[in-house]
Order: structure tokens, then sequence, then C-alpha cells
């Protein structure tokens, strides 16, 4: 019974984990990114993404971001005597000319006539006015925007999105990711993206930004088609997919076939309603060579709230509470979002309908660390649960994805076909996993007509605790 409790605990978190996110990761990439175009050139520490961002960092940024470098330094050589921030002597010199050029422009102030204090910490707010400063809007009386609702204005205008803005936290992490997606991003002025401003002004060497401009457009182009599958909130397929595991030196292949049903609204997506059904066939090491086949049919159903998990004749339920595991997370948002965030994309290439991507992993492992972290802290081991040996480190889970390539062919009507290729290293209940994993996922139907069946049987299953209060209750019934 040990080893099914465990399975289940395990089986149980995954099944939390399907219809969850997080806002945190790692935007090396986008920093990568910026510095080939010269936009972002970090210190003699690195990029240092995980601090905040100060003032004089901020005020760089924008000056290049607007394609004013040259001027600026220009502009400071010409006018460094009337210079009036005198607290930017020690370690700021390097700024003086990005900060004199936006003074001269009216583009930022002082914190009062001596000072402009260049260490002081650059809010999310304040970088994100810069930001749409940039691309041509103006937050002025009168204008396109008011430095309250920039954020707001950000993210309507796709600068902002669930994952490249921690407003609480803002690091120079999220500096490189919004500032890389406002790069990608239409200005005001109706370039296809700020990056092609910034070419057509020669800020930017036409050779140096080629190879991101068609990174942009053929993510625009995705985006375009993704808009319908997006906006499909409910959808009936088909997957299967083989996976090749290795656990302490030993090796498992596994292959699986599954139907997915799936009901959901954005707005309510704690509602969800869905079903899987299906089967694993699995080839296990006995030892001295051998192995042996396993089939092991599974099924999962999330249903008012509860997810009901049955492996084999073993049924648990828990409760799914996704507000508390995505505290943070607007669930809205994140459900509703319609195309795939720059950030989160490595590279991206089209041949036709069908497009092939590479994820950026470094992102996704920063989410599923931050995920995890949520999920596990939130488990209560209780005094049966510690009897049957389950302990706090069974729950303990983590991610390393080291390859996400995938391949999406779309269909009229939002349906569509997807591939998938990743490789990651995980850890789970102690156990240390390496998985190499290949799936192949098609939209059958789509929209309104789908249908999500259950079984007549829900009212069976157990949570964990009814579980193991009904093996202690058999031990006591052997020994009475």
């Amino acid at each position: 019974m040990k080893k099914v409790m465990k399975s289940m605990v395990i089986s149980s978190l995954a099944a939390a984990m399907l219809a969850s996110g997080a806002s945190a990761a790692d935007f090396t990439k986008s920093a990568d990114a910026l510095k080939e175009l010269g936009l972002f050139q970090g210190s003699q520490a690195g990029y240092e993404l995980d601090r905040a961002p100060d003032r004089a960092e901020a005020a760089t940024m924008l000056v290049r971001l607007l394609g004013k470098e040259a001027e600026a330094k220009t502009y400071f050589e010409e006018n460094a005597a009337k210079f009036p921030f005198k607290d930017m002597d020690n370690g700021y010199e390097w700024a003086k000319p990005y900060v004199a050029w936006l003074q001269g422009q009216g583009l930022t102030s002082g914190a009062s006539a001596t000072t402009f204090e260049p260490g002081s910490k650059c809010t999310a707010q304040q970088y994100t006015t810069f930001l749409m400063r940039a691309l041509g809007y103006s937050d002025a009386e009168g204008g396109d925007f008011t430095y309250a609702n920039a954020i707001d204005f950000a993210t309507e205008k796709g600068v902002v999105d669930p994952f490249n803005l921690d407003a609480d936290n803002f690091l120079r992490d999220e500096v490189v990711a919004m500032s890389y997606t406002a790069l990608a991003t239409a200005p005001k002025s109706g370039e296809a993206d700020l990056l092609t401003k910034l070419v057509a002004d020669k800020a930017i060497a036409a050779d140096k930004a080629a190879s991101t401009q068609k990174t942009f457009e053929t993510l625009r182009n995705f985006n375009k088609a993704y808009a319908a599958v997006a906006a499909t909130t409910s959808a009936d397929a088909t997957a299967d997919f083989t996976m090749s595991i290795k656990v302490a030196n030993e090796s498992m292949d596994t292959a699986g076939k599954f139907t997915v049903q799936v009901q959901a609204d954005p707005a309510k997506l704690e509602e969800m309603q869905m079903a899987v059904k299906g089967s694993l066939a699995m080839v296990v090491p006995m030892g001295q060579g051998k192995t042996q086949k396993v089939e092991l049919p599974m099924e999962m159903y999330v249903k008012d709230g509860v997810s009901y998990t049955k492996v084999m004749d073993q049924k648990v339920k828990q409760d799914l509470d996704l507000k508390t595991v995505m505290q943070g997370v607007d669930l809205q948002s994140m459900a509703g979002m319609k195309t795939l965030p720059l950030c989160m994309v490595d590279s991206i290439s089209q041949d036709g309908n069908t497009y092939k991507m590479s994820y950026n992993t470094d992102a996704f492992n920063g989410i599923f660390a931050e995920l995890f972290s949520q999920m596990t802290g939130q488990v209560e081991i209780t005094e049966e649960m510690k009897q049957q040996g389950i302990t706090a480190d069974m729950f303990k889970m983590s991610l390393d994805l080291t390859k996400g390539d995938i391949e999406m062919t779309f269909k009229e009507g939002g349906l569509y076909s997807q591939k998938a290729d990743m490789a990651m290293n995980m850890e789970v209940a102690g156990q240390k996993i390496e998985a190499a994993v290949k799936m192949n996922v098609a939209a059958n139907k789509t929209g309104d007509t789908v249908k999500v069946t259950f079984p007549t049987d829900l009212d069976s299953y157990k949570t964990v605790n009814e579980l193991v209060q009904a093996e202690g209750d058999k031990k006591d019934e052997t020994k009475s």
C-alpha cells in the first residue's frame, strides 16, 4: 500500500500542476538578444538580472530604445558644463550623457535641482512609462496615457504580459524581457515594430537587426494564426507520446495514447471541466538484462473544483484550489492570452501553415521553480500520512527543461495539430529522473460542441486520508 500511496500522491500533485502557471522566470536569452543589437551591456559582474534596476540604468535604456545614443553623447559633450546633477560624479559618470539628453528633451527630471539619485530603484511603473515613451506615446496632460495607468496601457499594446512583468518584485530580468518585447511592438508612428523604426533611423545597423526582425515577423504570423486556437477554450483532442526515462541508472521506455476533453472559461478557470482517458505501455527493467512490458490504464477528471485520478484500480480525489495554487497570477489574463509571448521563444521559423519553434527553456525553468515552491508550500502532512511513510520530501518537485521544440500546423476553424520534442531533468519524491518526450496532439473538435463525459462512479473515489484510514482499518481487523 505504501508504494501505491506514494504514486497517488505524486499523481495528484502532477494533476494540479496541469492547469497552473507562474510569473517568475529567467530572461537571459532576452538579454543576449538586446546585447547583440547593442542595446544592453550589463556590467563587469555580468547581466545582474537578479537585482532591481536603478534610475541611471533605466535612463540609459530609454535613450537607446529611442535611437538617440549617439545624439546624447554629442549633446553632453556640448553641454557638460551645464550638467546640474552633482551626485553622478561617483560611479555614475557613464550615465551622464543619457540623463543630460533626457533632461534636455523634458523626458526626465532630477530628485532636486542638483541631484538625480541615479542609484535609486526604478519601479515597474516608471520603467513601463519609459518604454511607452520610447514607442512614441505621451503621458503628458491630454496625451495617450497617464503615469497611473502605464502598465494597463502597456498591456493593451502588447508590451506587458503575464510572463514578463512582476510589478511587486521588479528586477533587471523584467527590464530585459519588457524591453525586448517593446522592440517587437509597433510604435505609434506605424512601423511594423520598434526595431524597424530604429533601423530606419540608422540607430541600429540593418545587417545586425535582420535576423531579429525575421523572428519578430514570423512570431506575428504565428500569433495571428494562434489567435483562433487561443480563443477556443473547449476542445476534444487525441494525444499520443513516447517517453524514455532514466532513474538511478535504470532506463524505462513508455508509450501512451489518450483522449482529452476540456471545457474552460478564461473568466472562470476554477470551474474548468476536463476528462483524460487512456493507457500507458511501459517496458520495465527487471534486472540481469531482462524487461517486462506493463499495461497501465489511466483516467483523470476535473469536475467542480475536484480532480479525480484513477490508476488501475486505485481511485483518488483531491480538491483543486487553483486560486491558492496560482496566488499572485492573473488567471484570466493568462487563460485569455491570444499570443505567445516573445520572451518565451528562443527561435521560430515558418513553412506555410506550419511553424517550428524552440522554447526559451531558461524562462520556463524559472516558472517551474516558482510554481513548485507555491504548490509544495500548501502541503500539510497528517499523522496518518506519516504512519504510512509519507513525508514532505515526497511532495518536493523540480524540473529542468533542457529541450523544448514544438511544431504546430494550423487548419481552418481553430483546429490544429502539434508535435513536441522535449527533454528534461526532474526530481520527484527524492528520485532524480532524466526524461525525453515526443508527443503528437490533434484537435478533433473545438468550441461549444465539445462535451466532457464523466464516469458515473466519481462518488467512489477517495481522498488520500480516506485511503490511509481504510488501510489502517484493514490492519486493525487483521490483528483482531
